[in-house]
């Protein structure tokens, strides 16, 4: 596959746009090297730039996979990241995604800088630190977290249990408990919440951030092992009001997932809730594809039919299942209740 031959905007190649981008960006940078807290100036530009890029790649990709030419989908990221990959990366956001540091996408700490959502560089960087954190990607896992701690408040103003145990599977920095347990809501009822993450350093950063809460706990479990064990029940003495997990099932397959929220739903005290999120259309997002092909952080994309199918197989029945979305409809929450 030759780049000059790749099509992607009308009358214009791949590398053609790329080019056009690098130039205009160059100009930007020689500007912001000198003036480096001006960079408001160009950020419109700067997005528009980047989206034009990645649209027209998402549209190349959805336009081969209808025609069947998976193949030549794999051949342009491919060569897109040895050829172009390096001109997207500036700034520590999209270094510390691409570089991994912890040897997983989506860690602890990239999760929180995106919930907190204060770029700090100036300069040329500030336009990538910017376009990430106002990427739609990154405002759909913002959103989450607020969402996530409404179930997490609904769940406890609306027990009428003396002690409320929430179970938190795949937990990172946990911000949104941090947040809910300093609400009123937590503070009018006993509720306990048990961490689960395959992570330590991802329990040392929550246990700073919480200032060592103790009610909270941890645990470092890996969630497929989890799904795994066939005696799940046996494994954990606990039965809890609520389990939920955010960005774990972005990372999971299908028959793993089905026998994660199987085993889950045994963990569930009478009337519990299973809440679990998981990301949307791929093709409604042109951020998506900065993140895959510049920050090599791919996910799982689940329609609405095959998300519930994961819930109706591993036990529950449809009425048991309430469906919600993230605001902009890039991701998917389903809460489910063990009747």
């Amino acid at each position: 596959m030759k780049l000059d031959k790749v099509m992607i905007t009308s009358g214009m190649s791949l590398r053609s746009r790329v080019k056009a981008y690098k130039e205009r960006a160059a100009q930007m940078k020689n500007y912001l090297d000198q003036n480096p807290n001006e960079w408001g100036r160009f950020q419109s530009e700067f997005n528009q730039e980047i989206n034009g890029i990645f649209r027209d790649l998402m549209l190349f990709e959805k336009e081969n996979l209808l025609n069947g030419n998976e193949e030549k989908v794999y051949r342009l990221r491919q060569l897109f990241v040895k050829k172009f990959q390096k001109d997207f990366v500036q700034g520590p956001l999209l270094k510390w995604s691409l570089e991994k540091p912890y040897g997983y996408a989506g860690d602890h700490k990239i999760i929180d800088e995106i919930y907190k959502n204060e770029p700090m560089t100036t300069g040329f960087e500030r336009l990538f630190d910017n376009y990430y954190q106002m990427s739609v990607i990154s405002t759909a896992v913002r959103n989450r977290m607020k969402d996530f701690k409404k179930i997490i408040f609904d769940s406890i103003s609306g027990s009428s249990k003396s002690l409320i145990k929430i179970m938190v599977l795949a937990s990172g920095p946990c911000r949104e408990i941090c947040e809910a347990l300093q609400s009123n809501v937590a503070k009018e009822k006993k509720v306990v919440f048990h961490c689960y993450d395959s992570d330590q350093k991802a329990h040392e950063y929550a246990r700073n951030l919480l200032l060592n809460d103790s009610r909270v706990t941890f645990s470092t479990q890996n969630a497929v092992r989890i799904a795994l064990k066939k005696d799940v029940e046996k494994a954990f003495e606990e039965r809890y009001n609520l389990i939920y997990s955010t960005g774990l099932f972005d990372y999971l397959d299908y028959g793993v997932s089905i026998r994660l929220v199987s085993n889950l739903k045994k963990l569930l005290a009478p009337d519990g809730r299973l809440a679990i999120s998981d990301v949307r259309d791929k093709f409604s997002n042109p951020s998506i594809y900065f993140m895959e092909w510049v920050a090599d952080w791919n996910l799982i994309y689940r329609d609405d039919d095959n998300f519930r199918d994961i819930f109706l197989n591993a036990g529950f029945s449809l009425s048991d299942l309430l469906f919600q979305y993230e605001q902009q409809g890039v991701m998917q929450y389903i809460l489910a209740k063990n009747s």
